[in-house]
């Protein structure tokens, strides 16, 4: 009889203890947020900046030297091969532009206006838009004299951007580029990479003096709030990878050794696991070894260690890695 009481007095005993232990566990689980890793579509780019500008400018030179009488367009006018841009007064001596003295208020000028003339007009070599007028009415021009500025209609833009030229090795013709800006900021427009240029030249930087490679991104639609001379910032995509696991960096520790690792949370315990990282992206390492798809990983780590019992406080998913 004594035995069994004392048989049950001591399971009893147990029992408690572990419903003890059990509450102390409980008191003193750390609460940790938890990640989960999936596999991501990453991208690799290279971040330069430039100025907005149009694809195609045309001057149009006088092929006369005269006096304009009549400018027929103005700025912002849409013109066709042909068209009539302004009329002028040439000489019927055949004086060219070549000889000296020629222009306003010179000898000469008083003589041509007194000389026998015939009205000429200047026509438009391009269709587009006038963009610049670059002569006045009632002024003189010389034969090659730049009268207007004509650019395709509708406008063509394209950015002049500067890469780096520790980063040029990476940017190819053809690939995709996003376009941003201040003067725009409500709107990204994308692009392709064009032409690359063939030299390097020095610019200075607020940093010193830099050495880079003019590249040209074409702007696929224009309109909007994208203006020619806005200053531009451009994302050369160079690289796309899918499947691509990734550790916040906040998640990612070291060991003195440099070992890195994080921990991983397996069942209510935190598990410290090796890993191995590569790259890194906006939202954290490229992890190539150690942890795999679908993983729970614990953030900010600090106030764990091996085997620590853990309750997530909070649950996330690493949703990007560009």
């Amino acid at each position: 009889m004594k035995r069994n009481v004392m048989l049950i007095a001591f399971t009893a005993l147990i029992l408690i203890s572990i419903l003890a232990w059990g509450e102390i566990s409980r008191n003193s689980a750390i609460q940790v947020s938890v990640v989960k890793v999936n596999p991501l579509t990453v991208e690799d780019s290279v971040i330069c900046s430039g100025r907005v500008e149009r694809v195609s400018d045309h001057s149009v030179c006088s092929p006369y030297t005269a006096f304009i009488s009549r400018i027929l367009v103005k700025t912002g006018d849409t013109v066709s091969v042909g068209q009539p841009l302004m009329e002028v007064l040439t000489s019927e001596n055949g004086v060219t532009g070549t000889e000296e003295g020629f222009g306003e208020g010179s000898g000469y000028a008083g003589d041509f206006q007194q000389s026998r003339t015939k009205t000429q007009t200047i026509a438009s070599p391009y269709a587009g838009e006038i963009t610049s007028l670059t002569a006045a009415g009632q002024s003189y021009i010389r034969t090659g004299s730049p009268v207007a500025v004509i650019s395709d209609s509708p406008v063509k833009l394209q950015v002049r951007l500067s890469v780096d030229e520790a980063q040029i090795s990476d940017v190819k013709i053809g690939q995709k580029a996003i376009i941003t800006g201040v003067g725009f900021k409500n709107t990204a427009y994308t692009g392709v990479v064009r032409k690359i240029s063939s030299d390097a030249k020095q610019v200075v930087s607020k940093n010193g003096e830099a050495t880079v490679v003019e590249v040209i991104v074409s702007v696929d639609k224009t309109g909007g709030e994208i203006k020619p001379g806005y200053t531009a910032k451009a994302k050369i995509i160079t690289s796309e990878n899918s499947g691509v696991l990734i550790a916040p960096y906040e998640a990612v520790r070291a060991d003195k050794d440099g070992n890195e690792y994080v921990f991983k949370l397996c069942g209510k315990q935190a598990v410290k696991t090796p890993v191995v990282t590569s790259r890194e992206f906006d939202k954290g390492f490229e992890i190539t070894s150690g942890i795999s798809k679908n993983d729970e990983i614990i953030n900010n780590p600090d106030s764990v260690s091996n085997g620590s019992y853990v309750v997530p406080s909070k649950k996330g998913t690493v949703s990007s890695g560009g």
